[in-house]
């Protein structure tokens, strides 16, 4: 999802300013967030010990927000968790698969008369942190709070460092760079748990190769945008560590978390825009229905939907897998560029795809199959 935002336009359009609607998102993400760490604890009353776990989890108390249901939500959980390991696996790959068709869609919004690429992030994020904004204040404790806005400001980071790197340095470099979180993540991983794995390295190596190969044909020669561009990889890679960790502590709170991720990089993207362009006008997006078609659907189903499924899935797959099976999206970017806009497929691509697809493959084979693994001949 991080490699779809094209080049940032080194001009911005002078105009009348959206500002109220600045004001707006970030009154109502701010009356969110300290209107449940400002709300007074509810009286409490002794509680019979064998009733202290579902009183902890349950809702913390009744405000005026959408509320789960944790009779239904219980059984979904159980239900969730009989479901297979390749089964979250191939979630996340078809999660991949989606985020992919974004490329295609951008080009046409950005083709638009008046649209450039900072209208377009502004209004999709803006959209999909409005469409989870309520369920915010359902998060089960302020500290899953605190720890979802420290999740979403990684992703902010990285997203901020991809917009600053593209002035200067082309897309694709900047999608290769991203793609390093594979490495990032397994070695903070590594260095975290004080053990690397030989697998995780040895696919993370074949999956940055493959991108390589998609994504840098024929590239430019350093510049600093290169260097600002790795905080992508930073980002986005403690990002997902941060919400591995999340959904493993409190795995009933995907919505909430992933709306607060998704509000602090509307945020970010308000702020970041509003410090470089002085002011957004989204008229031209507004006003025009392809345009506007594009952003909802980037917006609700690529963006809000798709980080909601990702918020689930990372109850079941750990940070590092993932991160390696993100590395499928430019593949797959390659795929859809063919089939919806007529984009050459060259054998340079085919080979990146190959080596991407290998990764995916040694990194899910069972350990008795590779060759470093030092067990499989002892009796």
């Amino acid at each position: 999802e991080h490699t779809h935002i094209d080049a940032m336009a080194k001009s911005q359009k002078s105009g009348r300013g959206r500002t109220g609607l600045v004001l707006l998102c970030a009154a109502l993400a701010l009356h969110a967030g300290l209107g449940f760490i400002g709300r007074p604890a509810a009286p409490t009353t002794p509680t019979p010990k064998g009733q202290e776990t579902v009183a902890r989890d349950g809702p913390m108390e009744t405000v005026a927000a959408p509320q789960l249901d944790y009779t239904e939500s219980e059984e979904l959980d159980n239900w969730l968790s009989t479901l297979p390991s390749w089964f979250w696996r191939g979630v996340i790959l078809v999660l991949c698969m989606l985020w992919a068709t974004n490329f295609a869609v951008i080009k046409d919004i950005t083709a638009q008369p008046g649209v450039n690429t900072q209208m377009y992030a502004v209004s999709r994020f803006t959209v999909a942190a409005g469409v989870l904004l309520p369920w915010i204040r359902s998060i089960s404790s302020q500290k899953v709070f605190l720890r979802a806005v420290e999740c979403g400001s990684w992703v902010a980071f990285g997203y901020i460092g991809q917009a600053i790197g593209l002035m200067t340095t082309t897309a694709s470099k900047s999608c290769f760079i991203c793609s390093l979180n594979v490495v990032f993540v397994a070695m903070i991983v590594g260095i975290t748990k004080r053990k690397f794995d030989p697998q995780t390295l040895a696919a993370a190596v074949l999956a940055v190769a493959g991108v390589g190969f998609l994504e840098l044909a024929g590239s430019q020669q350093f510049v600093i945008g290169d260097l600002i561009s790795l905080a992508q990889p930073i980002g986005f890679g403690m990002g997902y560590i941060r919400l591995e960790e999340i959904m493993a502590e409190s795995p009933k709170d995907a919505l909430p978390v992933t709306a607060v991720k998704l509000s602090m990089v509307a945020l970010a993207s308000w702020a970041y825009f509003a410090v470089t362009a002085g002011t957004v006008d989204l008229e031209p997006v507004l006003s025009n229905s392809v345009a506007l078609t594009g952003v909802l659907y980037t917006g609700l189903v690529t963006t809000a939907l798709a980080l909601l499924v990702e918020s689930v899935a990372f109850r079941f797959v750990d940070a590092a897998s993932a991160s390696v099976i993100f590395t499928t999206e430019p593949l797959w970017a390659a795929i859809f560029a063919v089939w919806l806009i007529n984009e050459p497929f060259s054998s340079v691509d085919a080979v990146g795809g190959a080596l991407v697809i290998s990764a995916n493959i040694i990194k899910e084979l069972p350990s008795e199959y590779l060759p470093w693994n030092t067990q499989k001949d002892k009796p």
